[in-house]
């Protein structure tokens, strides 16, 4: 008899059409399946179940041993797959600028909260078990949009955002959106201002980003951001004040 499996709440799975992606939001790992993997993780998605010698029992075995599969526990259902919608195809244009974005001054208000903020985050990505790493920053995310009660509006939001971004342009550890994203959200608790923060993959290529947003819109971002569907959401939205909302716009 097989042990059912299941995906663990950490790990969240995007179907593009063509390819299913597997995000590990607890070592950052991500595996994409293609084809017969698709369809094979499709199924055993759904039912737990596999057919001995099947391409799917070799595919359950090898999630299992990389922790996107587990045994499933009394009661247990994984997270819906998110369906990532069709976009046109962009050939890589709205990746790939002409020109370097031109950096005007920094924030005096901002700088130096942003320069710590986001000393503290290479501190914390660099302490510690680096498959961890990404927990380690998803970490410090909760704690932000914890302790910050007050929203941001977008200028704050966009100042925090160009502070992080040219300062860690200049630093000589690596800094992309994951760590400048953290580090404004960092930022603004510590003037008891939140946003939300997003990780969302795209397609036309398959590629993951992070960003900052207010009332679901990305903020200090390209137009191209909206080409990305969140798979991770910071805080949580909350379902029952989505169906809250849903009921008053029937009745309104």
């Amino acid at each position: 008899m097989t042990t059912l499996l299941v995906r663990p709440a950490e790990v969240r799975a995007a179907d593009l059409g063509h390819t299913v992606v597997l995000l590990h939001a607890r070592t950052g790992t991500v595996r994409a399946l293609l084809g017969s993997q698709r369809e094979a993780f499709l199924a055993l998605d759904a039912t737990g179940t596999w057919a001995p010698g099947t391409e799917a029992e070799a595919l359950a075995a090898s999630l299992s041993s990389a922790g996107f599969l587990h045994p499933a526990q009394p009661g247990q259902v994984p997270a819906p797959i998110v369906d990532i919608p069709e976009t046109d195809a962009s050939w890589g244009t709205q990746e790939a600028p002409g020109a370097l974005p031109v950096r005007g001054p920094l924030s005096p208000a901002w700088a130096p909260i942003a320069a710590c903020a986001l000393a503290a985050v290479l501190l914390v990505r660099t302490t510690g078990r680096r498959a961890r790493g990404f927990s380690r920053m998803l970490r410090l995310v909760r704690i932000a949009a914890g302790v910050a009660r007050r929203p941001a509006c977008d200028t704050q939001v966009v100042a925090v955002l160009h502070c992080v971004r040219v300062i860690g342009g200049v630093s000589p550890f690596r800094t992309a959106c994951l760590e400048e994203t953290v580090a404004a959200m960092l930022a603004l608790a510590v003037t008891g201002r939140r946003a939300g923060w997003c990780h969302g993959i795209a397609a036309d290529p398959i590629r993951l980003h992070a960003w900052l947003s207010l009332d679901g819109c990305p903020v200090g971002e390209p137009a191209s951001t909206l080409r990305f569907t969140p798979l991770i959401q910071l805080p949580e939205p909350d379902p029952a004040r989505g169906r809250d909302r849903a009921a008053k716009g029937d009745n309104s």
